[in-house]
């Protein structure tokens, strides 16, 4: 797409000088930075008075190394990213304010990060022909997530600041610009052999190339002043954006989890915003099919409030970057993803992006037009992505009232795979009733060959069966067959036979799950689980996993979503049932959960016939 555009029309031509790419002024233009929000104005000089005389934190050796030693990446990315945070208020405030109290601490923290030796993670420390070497190769850098990010932050901040860093010494932005080269634009440039760009049609291209991507723009385009070096840059990146985009479902589904999306999709639209403002709107692909319906993704996984569909590593509860979604919207002219953007609650006071300034700067000078919008929750009725095949269903159109349903099939070799084929997520009015746990803190173990040894990674806690014992195998070739969606009257049906996602000794032929959501005045899910196995004799628990702590009795589980209100579970007698606690003193799972834990209810069913079906009806109570 990217690189057809450039193939026909003449990029030097239209492509502004890097002084003026973007609308956003630099500090020294003081009519356009006091013409900012009165509240904006003064929440950027409070989160820089955070900063003021601030002790920049060490970044030692010892602790990049942990992570090799013990699978802790804590112990250096918060430190790593509390730096970047404290430039990136510190810069704003300054250029808020503009009375020069944040200077110092500007310079230190310019000075601190050129000093650094690898602005990426140490779980990212994958140079070309590593060795597993525990520190990293200065001789050779590898442009990994953050490595990238700290480039833009760098970026933003020469540009944002030229003036007023030249003012104390040339050497400062030159500093920035010697470290951008050496870490970033050279090394990008020269080398074909980073994943993320796509080259090697073995590696898999996931939300790391849109997230690189949408950074690196913004540094070839606002510090690259040599015009051949500048569109060679730029001409590359849309040529991996463009590999990104060819392997991308047509649906727009980000199998990544929908927090992922921010970065996957959002990184996309941040990469085709800045392009589109640096050639005064000639490179336009907002009627691109693909870009409208990856943007539409948003709202389609969108339960209520900042509940999410949160299948694979995708957190249930996310805070999105209200801005950029609704600058999506406004892009792809779609009024759903400009109303979601702003009818989403905050927790912040005014400007709720992330720290990165390529987006913070944006809201920053749109936050007016954001905030005198009108718009509400989409709230879509039904949805279906056939090409990732996660389909959801809720009672009420453009409304949280009664039960919500997404359901998902796939197989379990997708981006931040979880072994889910045929798990589901309900929630009443909003509330969560069953869930997907989620990820817990990414450590080492995470992103290894240990990774199915974590709870939360397995089927056994998912809202799934377990079949003779065993649970659902991790590979693309373990998944859903036979995937059936329609809808019909007031019935929405989604059936999949997930056999195939367990593996040959489950002795399953056949395992079709059906869940059917009926409308209207007796609203109910039906789950219905009719298998086939090769034996006579079989064991089969079902799994059901829940927030709150529920009661079980003989055919029937209620489960607690809010006061006065909960599920209904009727389930076939015969069978044993277990309630099993597991504690959420995790960061990430505290976060969408709280300090309850999550719980799992089991229901075993001994001595199983060959054939045979298990049914469990969900009502509100």
């Amino acid at each position: 797409m990217l690189t057809q555009w450039v193939q026909t029309h003449d990029l030097k031509k239209v492509l502004k000088s890097a002084d003026n790419c973007f609308p956003y002024p630099p500090c020294e233009d003081r009519e356009a930075w006091e013409k900012i929000d009165g509240n904006c104005r003064k929440q950027g000089i409070e989160d820089a008075c955070r900063w003021n005389g601030y002790e920049w934190p060490s970044l030692s050796a010892a602790s990049f190394m942990e992570f090799v030693k013990s699978g802790d990446r804590l112990i250096y990315e918060t430190p790593h990213f509390e730096r970047r945070r404290a430039l990136a208020d510190l810069t704003v405030g300054e250029c808020m304010e503009n009375k020069g109290r944040f200077l110092n601490d500007i310079v230190n923290g310019i000075w601190c990060i050129c000093e650094e030796s690898f602005w990426g993670m140490p779980a990212h420390n994958w140079s070309p022909g590593y060795g597993g070497e525990p520190l990293p190769n200065v001789e050779n850098p590898y442009v990994d997530l953050f490595a990238a990010e700290t480039a833009s932050l760098l970026a933003w901040v020469r540009y944002l600041l030229k003036e007023k860093l030249e003012a104390i010494t040339h050497l400062l932005v030159r500093r920035i610009d010697i470290e951008l080269q050496r870490r970033i634009i050279k090394p990008f440039l020269e080398h074909e052999d980073f994943f993320w760009m796509g080259y090697d049609p073995r590696d898999v291209v996931n939300n790391w190339n849109a997230w690189i991507i949408a950074n690196l723009t913004g540094v070839f385009l606002l510090t690259e002043y040599d015009s051949y070096e500048r569109i060679r840059g730029l001409r590359k990146l849309m040529l991996c954006l463009d590999r990104f985009l060819d392997i991308y479902p047509e649906d727009g589904g980000c199998d990544e989890g929908t927090s992922y999306w921010l970065s996957a999709g959002g990184g996309m639209f941040d990469t085709l915003d800045q392009l589109y403002l640096a050639t005064g709107g000639a490179m336009d692909f907002s009627r691109d099919r693909l870009v409208g319906e990856i943007g539409r993704f948003l709202y389609r996984s969108h339960i209520a409030e900042r509940y999410y569909i949160n299948f694979a590593d995708g957190a249930a509860v996310v805070n999105i970057d209200r801005d950029m979604v609704y600058r999506f919207g406004k892009y792809i002219k779609d009024e759903k993803l400009m109303g979601l953007a702003r009818s989403v609650a905050s927790d912040f006071k005014c400007v709720d992006v992330p720290r990165a300034l390529r987006r913070r700067i944006p809201a920053t000078f749109g936050y007016s037009e954001f905030e005198a919008y009108k718009g509400c929750f989409p709230y879509e009725k039904d949805m279906c992505l056939k090409d990732i095949q996660v389909m959801a269903a809720r009672q009420e159109q453009g409304s949280v009232s009664g039960l919500y349903l997404a359901a998902k099939g796939g197989h379990n070799g997708e981006n931040h795979n979880h072994n889910d084929v045929g798990s589901c997520i309900v929630f009443l009015d909003g509330c969560p009733g069953l869930i997907d746990a989620g990820v817990g803190t990414y450590t080492r173990q995470t992103f290894s060959d240990e990774r199915y040894s974590i709870w939360t990674m397995q089927s056994g806690y998912h809202n799934l069966p377990t079949l003779n014992g065993q649970l659902q195998s991790p590979g693309k070739e373990y998944a859903a067959r036979e995937v059936r969606y329609e809808n019909v009257g007031d019935k929405t049906i989604f059936a999949l036979d997930i056999a195939g996602a367990y593996p040959a000794e489950a002795g399953a032929q056949r395992y079709v799950r059906t869940y059917t959501f009926h409308r209207g005045a007796d609203a109910c899910i039906l789950i219905q689980d009719k298998y086939q196995f090769r034996q006579g004799t079989n064991s089969l628990a079902l799994h059901f996993m829940c927030w709150k702590k529920p009661d079980v009795e003989e055919g029937r589980i209620t489960i607690h979503t809010a006061e006065g209100k909960g599920l209904a579970l009727s389930f076939p007698e015969g069978c044993t049932w277990a309630v099993d606690h597991k504690e959420t003193v995790d960061e990430k799972l505290h976060g969408a959960w709280g300090d309850g834990g999550i719980y799992r209810i089991t229901l075993a069913y001994e001595k199983v016939p060959a054939e045979g079906t298990v049914e469990v009806k969900v009502t509100s109570l």
